[in-house]
Protein backbone atom coordinates (compact mmCIF):
# COMPACT_ATOMS: atom_id res chain seq x y z
CA UNK A 1 0.00 0.00 0.00
CA UNK A 2 1.64 3.22 -1.18
CA UNK A 3 2.26 5.48 1.87
CA UNK A 4 -0.08 8.13 1.30
CA UNK A 5 -3.09 5.97 0.76
CA UNK A 6 -1.81 4.31 4.52
CA UNK A 7 -1.88 7.89 6.09
CA UNK A 8 -5.10 8.58 4.42
CA UNK A 9 -6.67 5.08 5.97
CA UNK A 10 -5.28 5.93 9.40
CA UNK A 11 -6.82 9.27 9.16
CA UNK A 12 -9.91 8.01 8.76
CA UNK A 13 -9.83 5.56 11.16
CA UNK A 14 -8.69 8.17 13.96
CA UNK A 15 -11.88 10.20 12.83
CA UNK A 16 -14.50 7.23 13.60
CA UNK A 17 -12.74 6.60 16.90
CA UNK A 18 -12.70 10.46 17.90
CA UNK A 19 -16.28 10.69 16.77
CA UNK A 20 -17.33 7.78 17.64
CA UNK A 21 -18.54 6.44 14.16
CA UNK A 22 -19.26 2.78 13.59
CA UNK A 23 -18.80 1.49 10.40
CA UNK A 24 -21.54 -1.14 9.80
CA UNK A 25 -22.61 -3.25 6.75
CA UNK A 26 -23.24 -0.14 4.02
CA UNK A 27 -21.49 2.17 4.93
CA UNK A 28 -21.51 4.88 8.15
CA UNK A 29 -23.95 4.97 10.24
CA UNK A 30 -24.12 7.03 13.52
CA UNK A 31 -25.39 7.16 17.04
CA UNK A 32 -26.10 10.72 17.15
CA UNK A 33 -29.45 11.18 18.06
CA UNK A 34 -29.75 14.85 17.21
CA UNK A 35 -27.88 17.04 14.59
CA UNK A 36 -28.25 20.81 15.64
CA UNK A 37 -27.41 23.77 13.05
CA UNK A 38 -24.65 26.62 14.16
CA UNK A 39 -23.37 29.65 13.25
CA UNK A 40 -20.21 30.95 12.74
CA UNK A 41 -20.31 34.47 13.38
CA UNK A 42 -17.16 36.80 13.12
CA UNK A 43 -16.69 39.31 16.34
CA UNK A 44 -13.08 41.29 14.98
CA UNK A 45 -11.00 40.11 12.23
CA UNK A 46 -10.37 36.44 12.79
CA UNK A 47 -12.22 36.04 15.67
CA UNK A 48 -14.94 33.54 15.42
CA UNK A 49 -17.39 31.98 17.81
CA UNK A 50 -19.83 29.22 16.91
CA UNK A 51 -23.82 29.75 18.86
CA UNK A 52 -26.49 27.96 19.02
CA UNK A 53 -29.81 28.05 19.30
CA UNK A 54 -31.62 27.12 22.53
CA UNK A 55 -34.64 27.05 24.45
CA UNK A 56 -34.37 27.41 28.47
CA UNK A 57 -37.12 27.00 30.28
CA UNK A 58 -39.27 28.44 27.87
CA UNK A 59 -36.99 31.41 27.21
CA UNK A 60 -35.58 31.61 23.69
CA UNK A 61 -31.75 32.57 23.09
CA UNK A 62 -28.26 31.52 22.11
CA UNK A 63 -25.39 30.18 23.63
CA UNK A 64 -21.72 30.31 22.61
CA UNK A 65 -19.82 26.96 22.44
CA UNK A 66 -16.74 27.48 25.00
CA UNK A 67 -15.27 23.98 24.38
CA UNK A 68 -12.68 26.08 26.99
CA UNK A 69 -14.97 26.71 29.47
CA UNK A 70 -14.86 24.21 31.89
CA UNK A 71 -18.75 24.57 32.76
CA UNK A 72 -21.56 25.67 30.93
CA UNK A 73 -22.70 28.94 32.24
CA UNK A 74 -25.71 31.04 32.59
CA UNK A 75 -26.49 34.67 31.97
CA UNK A 76 -27.68 35.35 35.98
CA UNK A 77 -29.54 38.13 35.10
CA UNK A 78 -32.10 36.55 32.97
CA UNK A 79 -32.25 33.52 35.18
CA UNK A 80 -32.20 35.03 38.98
CA UNK A 81 -36.05 33.66 39.13
CA UNK A 82 -34.06 30.30 38.60
CA UNK A 83 -31.15 30.79 40.97
CA UNK A 84 -31.16 27.94 43.95
CA UNK A 85 -31.27 29.07 47.57
CA UNK A 86 -27.83 27.83 48.87
CA UNK A 87 -29.76 26.46 51.99
CA UNK A 88 -31.79 24.50 49.34
CA UNK A 89 -28.87 22.64 48.00
CA UNK A 90 -25.58 22.53 49.20
CA UNK A 91 -23.89 24.43 46.58
CA UNK A 92 -19.72 24.27 46.18
CA UNK A 93 -18.70 26.03 42.89
CA UNK A 94 -15.65 27.33 42.23
CA UNK A 95 -15.02 29.06 38.69
CA UNK A 96 -12.38 31.52 36.94
CA UNK A 97 -11.94 33.04 33.55
CA UNK A 98 -8.80 33.80 31.95
CA UNK A 99 -8.46 37.25 33.06
CA UNK A 100 -9.01 35.64 37.39
CA UNK A 101 -11.56 33.99 39.52
CA UNK A 102 -15.01 34.94 38.82
CA UNK A 103 -16.18 35.21 42.33
CA UNK A 104 -20.23 35.29 42.11
CA UNK A 105 -20.99 32.25 40.69
CA UNK A 106 -24.66 30.86 41.33
CA UNK A 107 -26.38 27.52 40.90
CA UNK A 108 -29.43 27.58 37.99
CA UNK A 109 -31.59 24.82 37.99
CA UNK A 110 -33.62 24.61 34.78
CA UNK A 111 -36.66 22.52 34.42
CA UNK A 112 -35.98 22.35 30.86
CA UNK A 113 -33.11 22.77 28.08
CA UNK A 114 -34.06 22.32 24.32
CA UNK A 115 -31.37 22.33 22.03
CA UNK A 116 -32.09 20.90 18.38
CA UNK A 117 -34.97 18.79 19.14
CA UNK A 118 -34.10 17.45 22.23
CA UNK A 119 -35.06 18.24 25.64
CA UNK A 120 -33.10 17.68 28.31
CA UNK A 121 -34.72 18.13 31.86
CA UNK A 122 -33.50 18.75 35.45
CA UNK A 123 -30.44 20.94 34.21
CA UNK A 124 -27.94 22.50 36.70
CA UNK A 125 -25.67 25.46 35.56
CA UNK A 126 -23.56 27.88 36.82
CA UNK A 127 -25.03 31.24 36.54
CA UNK A 128 -22.55 34.34 36.34
CA UNK A 129 -22.48 37.71 34.99
CA UNK A 130 -21.89 37.59 31.52
CA UNK A 131 -22.05 41.64 31.13
CA UNK A 132 -18.64 41.72 29.29
CA UNK A 133 -19.49 38.85 26.79
CA UNK A 134 -22.71 40.74 25.66
CA UNK A 135 -21.24 44.45 25.49
CA UNK A 136 -18.84 42.61 22.83
CA UNK A 137 -21.71 41.23 21.40
CA UNK A 138 -23.74 44.48 20.51
CA UNK A 139 -20.76 46.41 20.00
CA UNK A 140 -19.93 43.97 17.22
CA UNK A 141 -23.01 42.19 16.29
CA UNK A 142 -26.06 44.07 17.86
CA UNK A 143 -26.87 40.88 19.51
CA UNK A 144 -27.15 38.75 23.10
CA UNK A 145 -26.23 35.67 24.35
CA UNK A 146 -27.96 33.86 26.99
CA UNK A 147 -25.05 31.82 27.78
CA UNK A 148 -21.81 29.72 27.27
CA UNK A 149 -21.89 25.85 26.43
CA UNK A 150 -19.15 24.14 28.32
CA UNK A 151 -16.92 21.09 27.62
CA UNK A 152 -19.13 19.67 30.70
CA UNK A 153 -22.28 19.94 28.60
CA UNK A 154 -20.00 18.22 26.05
CA UNK A 155 -18.10 15.38 27.17
CA UNK A 156 -21.70 14.39 28.76
CA UNK A 157 -23.87 14.62 25.84
CA UNK A 158 -20.97 13.38 23.71
CA UNK A 159 -20.94 16.78 21.63
CA UNK A 160 -18.98 16.23 18.16
CA UNK A 161 -18.72 19.52 16.23
CA UNK A 162 -18.04 19.82 12.55
CA UNK A 163 -17.13 22.72 11.20
CA UNK A 164 -17.62 22.12 7.67
CA UNK A 165 -21.21 21.69 8.14
CA UNK A 166 -21.40 23.75 11.14
CA UNK A 167 -23.22 21.15 12.64
CA UNK A 168 -23.32 20.11 16.18
CA UNK A 169 -24.38 16.25 16.62
CA UNK A 170 -25.46 14.67 20.39
CA UNK A 171 -25.41 11.39 21.28
CA UNK A 172 -26.32 10.09 24.38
Amino acid sequence: MPADESDSNMRMKKHRKACHFALRQGGFASPWNRTVPLELVELEDSSFHLLVKVVADGMEGEMIIDTGASVTVLDRKLFAAKAVDEGEEEVRMQSGSVTGQIEDVQLIHLDTLRIGGRKLKNVKMAGIDLDYVNEMYRKHLSRQVIGLLGSDFCVRYGVCIDYRRRELRMGR
